[in-house]
């Protein structure tokens, strides 16, 4: 009596046969189902992106992204604003200054563009005298760093912070996509922090839509952009001879 007593108290020991389990088995997402989608591999092959490319560009669809693009700059069209063009004289090496101009979205993103407008147009804190303190081979040039011109630091102009924010201001909208070369796009070192850093594309660069808030694209110049990124030897994406924005301003 005393041993059925015991059988009958005892906790029963789940059957390991997944076919007779009364638990639910775990789908830990490690293959191809689960965290990285169904069809990975079809996907990969098809060229819209694999295992390695996770995130909100699997596919992206550049001919509609461009025609969004021409229709954010279209607006200016439409605005009643200063000026929708801005130019860099940039220097290397102590050599002629050579142009790049600027098209501003400035219907769609007037905050973003002021600053930017402002900082060309400013002799003493803005942009004249600055370095180009990086290159990215496979992103573009980094310049605007007002502060310390190493990239380290940044702010904005003056009429565009607050008092809450006096050195760096909201992003305002990501409505232009990196798309390809000449896309000029603010440097944000996090959320809502954007200063007077800024960077100029050389290619395709789909992982900074939604991240930097792009405003422009060159104009006139990119021929000096290229020459910069590809000629200019780096170390540790540090131009190793002094490329300097010596005069700026709007068109």
């Amino acid at each position: 009596m005393m041993n059925n007593l015991l059988r009958s108290s005892a906790p029963k020991l789940l059957s390991r046969n997944p076919s007779t389990s009364t638990i639910p088995s775990r789908c830990m997402a490690t293959g191809t189902r689960g965290a990285r989608g169904h069809g990975w591999l079809q996907k990969y092959r098809a060229g819209l992106g694999g295992r390695h490319l996770q995130g909100r560009w699997h596919y992206r669809n550049n001919e509609e992204l461009n025609q969004v693009n021409e229709e954010v700059f279209a607006m200016n069209k439409d605005a009643d604003s200063a000026s929708n063009e801005a130019y860099l004289d940039i220097s290397v090496g102590g050599e002629e200054a050579r142009r790049v101009v600027i098209e501003l979205a400035a219907a769609a993103l007037p905050k973003t563009v002021e600053n930017f407008r402002l900082l060309c147009q400013e002799k003493e804190e803005g942009y004249e005298s600055t370095k180009l303190y990086k290159i990215e081979k496979t992103v573009g040039l980094c310049l605007g760093d007002v502060v310390s011109n190493d990239g380290t630091g940044g702010k904005c102009h003056p009429k565009v912070g607050t008092e809450d924010s006096p050195f760096a201001f909201e992003d305002e909208g990501f409505f232009v996509s990196h798309t390809g070369p000449g896309i000029v796009s603010m440097m944000s070192p996090g959320v809502h922090r954007n200063d007077s850093r800024f960077l100029i594309t050389t290619t395709e660069a789909p992982q900074l839509d939604g991240r930097f808030v792009a405003f422009g694209r060159v104009k006139e110049g990119m021929d000096v952009v290229n020459d910069i990124a590809t000629s200019i030897f780096t170390k540790r994406g540090r131009p190793t001879v002094d490329v300097k924005v010596v005069g700026c301003g709007v068109v």
